[in-house]
């Protein structure tokens, strides 16, 4: 066999190998095949201990959030540092870990800004605690959120550092336009005061149960009428659920003592615990708004008057018909 001909044979040999590669990577790479492998499967990988997030919505920062020793917070502008809604929060992170990729609308980078996926995108950012017993740094993934899907309940998103687009549903883009206040944890007492633990509210009449205990029935001190159990109970629960709207910010300079002051009201609750909380009431920055402050925290709240006047009823409205 003369060189040139077993040149030419090795030459076919390697072309031959080199498509049946190509068409073997195109095969296994080919939209249909990725599409196949990753439908249905999570999102985000199993077991994340997220100790952060950054949330920026249509390229605004939004929130920026972190986990403590005990809870989380709330970074603002400013440098103040607002309590975080750990119950949200919670709902957040669960929902996040059951979000599945659907279907692959694109993989061509010319496409990306076409689903809202372009430099505009919203951001969200999870930071990742190191493993454990490494001396590595904080971790993060970074998805990108683009338009809504055509069913309404889906939206287009990257995972970044991935060259594809998936649909998923699930709606991650309800959480990432909500206003900050969203996260904040803004309940006005603290999560042991609930309707079921309430002894007794104090302000310019006292209601209290019975005797002492809870379930008791509630009856108005010193008033020769029975107190109307279901209004008693009623103004128990949305006192003890009682959430603002933001916080002051910064706090509205307080000019008023602890018992004077124009329009100012006093209320003191207590548990059958025995603990007691004192909220402290005056005019706020607009009508309808009123600042409320209280023993147990250092922020004062911005709370809707029409809240309030289902959380402290007249007297009149207290007592049986």
């Amino acid at each position: 066999m003369s060189m040139g001909f077993r040149s030419r044979v090795i030459s076919l040999c390697i072309v031959i190998v080199l498509l049946t590669a190509t068409l073997v990577l195109g095969i296994l790479f080919s939209p249909e095949r990725l599409q196949a492998r990753t439908t249905g499967k999570p999102l985000l990988g199993q077991g994340l201990q997220v100790v952060g997030i950054d949330i920026v919505f249509k390229a605004e920062a939004l929130a920026t959030l972190r986990r403590q020793t005990v809870g989380w917070e709330a970074q603002a502008e400013g440098g103040r540092v607002y309590p975080a809604s750990g119950e949200r929060l919670g709902i957040f992170l669960r929902h996040l870990a059951g979000l599945t990729r659907g279907r692959l609308a694109s993989s061509d980078s010319g496409h990306f800004a076409e689903l809202g996926l372009g430099e505009d995108a919203s951001r969200l950012v999870l930071r990742l605690a190191a493993p454990k017993g490494s001396a590595g740094t904080e971790r993060h993934i970074t998805l990108l959120v683009g338009k809504r899907g055509p069913s309404g309940d889906e939206d287009y998103i990257m995972v970044e550092g991935e060259n594809a687009a998936y649909l998923v549903r699930g709606s991650l883009s309800f959480f990432l336009a909500q206003e900050k206040s969203y996260w904040y944890e803004l309940h006005v007492l603290p999560d042991d005061v609930q309707g079921s633990t309430l002894a007794a509210i104090r302000g310019t009449y006292t209601l209290s149960r019975n005797s002492g205990t809870q379930g008791a029935p509630w009856s108005l001190e010193g008033d020769s009428a029975p107190a109307n159990q279901t209004a008693a109970g009623a103004m128990a629960n949305a006192l003890a659920n009682l959430e603002a709207e933001a916080f002051a910010d910064p706090a509205p300079a307080d000019t008023s003592n602890a018992t004077g002051g124009a329009g100012r009201l006093a209320i003191e609750v207590s548990t059958h615990e025995g603990k007691k909380y004192s909220l402290s009431l005056r005019p706020g920055p607009e009508s309808g708004k009123l600042l409320v402050t209280t023993s147990w925290s250092p922020w004062t709240y911005i709370v809707d008057e029409a809240q309030l006047r289902r959380a402290i009823l007249p007297l009149a409205s207290l007592r049986s018909r």
